[in-house]
């Protein structure tokens, strides 16, 4: 049987039914586990309705492997993902899109690569070299769309090094009353900039964004910027990021108060999921936000010249 730990993870639930028809005594269940209590099980099945289930009914459960994400829904996922984190300077190129921000985060100064480049790889990686030596930075290119196989083993053979293994993580949102100490405000304070624009400021508030569709959660004690994270959203997504907490006051949930406040900010805006991206590196935080309910939906890493 299932523990809380499975929380985030595709599972199989058999069911006994209270009216079953002649021969058919139990009903399967297979979707992402979003609450297992001694009383109720919840399950977000594909169909994306939350089916609760009394904990008395479960006969057997299973954790299974998760269901491959369609390219479809990645590239959707990266596009709304792209529009929350924008990079100030962008240009077109046969369908990929070129991202620079003076070396402010590699999401920022990367090449977005979702379709096969107009022209063929040497014309595209000719252009991409060129617009990033202009602007002084180094090429690189986010693995993350259907085209990224090909393309990953051209790159190789061109001599571009793979780096920063990243895991897009997601969870459905539904209506939640937060009523902790975190507050929202629309536009990134001097403190949050501070710690997170990488000395970085002002190009760091550009990138960031403010207005209705932002939101930064802050914990204050006295003088201090305690914790803060940032949420954007796009279509039915709140992306959040840069969730931290000074030193001084770690080990106190901080964070964990941080993204319930982002996630509650995030459905009145009207988004319906939330997203998070994460190195696969850091496992502490990848198991601290499988325990809060999000499942990783793929992986992506970067090429850089």
């Amino acid at each position: 049987m299932l523990g809380p730990e499975f929380v985030g993870r595709r599972v199989a639930v058999r069911i006994r039914l209270d009216d079953p028809e002649p021969g058919r005594r139990f009903t399967d269940i297979t979707g992402e586990l979003i609450e297992i209590g001694a009383e109720l099980w919840r399950v977000l099945p594909a169909s994306g309705a939350v089916v609760t289930i009394e904990a008395a009914a479960v006969v057997a459960a299973r954790a299974i492997p998760p269901k491959p994400t369609p390219f479809s829904e990645i590239i959707e996922l990266e596009r709304l993902l792209a529009a929350t984190w924008p990079a100030p300077e962008t240009a077109e190129l046969g369908g990929w899109l070129l991202r620079a921000a003076e070396g402010f985060s590699l999401r920022a100064n990367s090449v977005l690569a979702l379709t096969a480049p107009e022209g063929g790889t040497d014309a595209a990686v000719a252009a991409v070299e060129a617009w990033y030596r202009e602007r002084g930075l180094r090429p690189r290119v986010a693995m993350s769309g259907p085209v990224t196989k090909r393309l990953e083993g051209e790159l190789e053979e061109r001599g571009w090094e793979a780096e920063a293994e990243t895991a897009v993580m997601t969870k459905a949102l539904e209506p939640m009353a937060y009523a902790g100490e975190a507050r929202i405000v629309h536009e990134p304070s001097p403190a949050l900039l501070d710690q997170t624009g990488r000395g970085q400021r002002e190009v760091a508030a550009r990138v960031f964004g403010s207005g209705p569709d932002r939101g930064y959660a802050e914990i204050r004690r006295g003088e201090s910027l305690a914790a803060r994270g940032r949420g954007a959203v796009a279509g039915d997504l709140v992306a959040v990021s840069g969730i931290g907490t000074l030193p001084e006051f770690r080990r106190q949930g901080l964070g964990t108060e941080i993204l319930h406040a982002l996630e509650a900010w995030g459905y009145r805006a009207g988004a319906r999921r939330a997203a998070l991206q994460v190195e696969t590196d850091n496992e502490a935080a990848i198991a601290m936000y499988e325990r809060l309910g999000y499942a990783e939906r793929y992986r992506y890493r970067y090429r850089r010249r």
